[in-house]
């Protein structure tokens, strides 16, 4: 009885170290297990995905064999800003002239300058030719002083000679408003270095001043600022009176023009 009594302990012992065994071996390998997944990224959470050539496009690989398409982002080209050009008023240019020499509307260049006053132009001041897509500019800003030079125009041999005559001297004797008004019968003539004189000498030279077929210019004797339909003697005293012969007078000192003041 004492040796089955002994078997028998013996085999619950051993059972008991089976199952104590089995017990630890599951709790190790459930560890392992919990541990491997924590610290390992599954493949579907792989933030850095293996980017695939396709066409213009490019697809997505991951570890597990699935793509997704990635569109590249287009980045918008601006499109370039036309740059205006400039103009330096001549003497005898009007707006309308300067209008179609460039092929605009005189609306369209007086907008892209600021001006209210079609006749508001004096010599030397600078213009804004607008052309398409370029900005108005303000009537305050300043004008670059760094302008080109404007090529000069190849004179038309079809055109007639110059014509001009003087037509009238307002108010003679009167230094505020004494003025000789000459005027261009002909084709267009530069009046750079011709002259106004009267008996005695005294004379005016003209500036840098193209004055076309039917256009006038007012000299006047007193003082002011030149512009492209007036100028001015800058005397201080009259210099026309009744019975003076006012006389203009080319480049080579030929008299083109003569006028008794009555």
């Amino acid at each position: 009885m004492i040796g089955v009594s002994s078997r028998r302990m013996n085999t619950r012992r051993l059972i008991g170290y089976l199952l104590l065994n089995a017990l630890v071996s599951a709790i190790v390998t459930l560890s392992v297990l919990w541990f491997w997944d924590r610290t390992h990224t599954s493949p579907r959470e792989n933030p850095f995905p293996i980017l695939t050539p396709s066409g213009n496009n490019a697809t997505a690989l991951s570890p597990a064999g699935e793509t997704t398409l990635v569109v590249p982002t287009t980045v918008p080209v601006p499109e370039p800003t036309a740059t205006p050009t400039t103009y330096v008023v001549q003497s005898g240019d009007t707006l309308g002239v300067i209008a179609e020499r460039y092929e605009l509307a005189v609306e369209d260049l007086m907008a892209a300058n600021g001006l209210t006053d079609p006749n508001a132009l004096s010599v030397g001041q600078l213009l804004i030719i607008p052309v398409p897509g370029s900005p108005a500019a303000s009537p305050t800003e300043p004008p670059p002083t760094n302008a080109p030079p404007l090529p000069t125009a190849t004179p038309d041999p079809n055109q007639p000679p110059p014509q001009l005559t003087i037509r009238e001297v307002r108010s003679p004797g009167v230094i505020t408003n004494e003025t000789v008004v000459l005027v261009n019968a002909g084709g267009p003539v530069n009046l750079a270095g011709w002259v106004i004189r009267d008996a005695t000498g005294r004379h005016y030279t003209f500036p840098a001043l193209t004055l076309f077929t039917g256009g006038a210019v007012n000299l006047h004797t007193g003082a002011g600022a030149d512009t492209v339909t007036d100028l001015y003697w800058n005397q201080t005293e009259a210099v026309w009176t009744t019975g003076t012969v006012a006389q203009a007078l080319d480049t080579s000192g030929t008299v083109q023009a003569r006028f008794t003041v009555p």
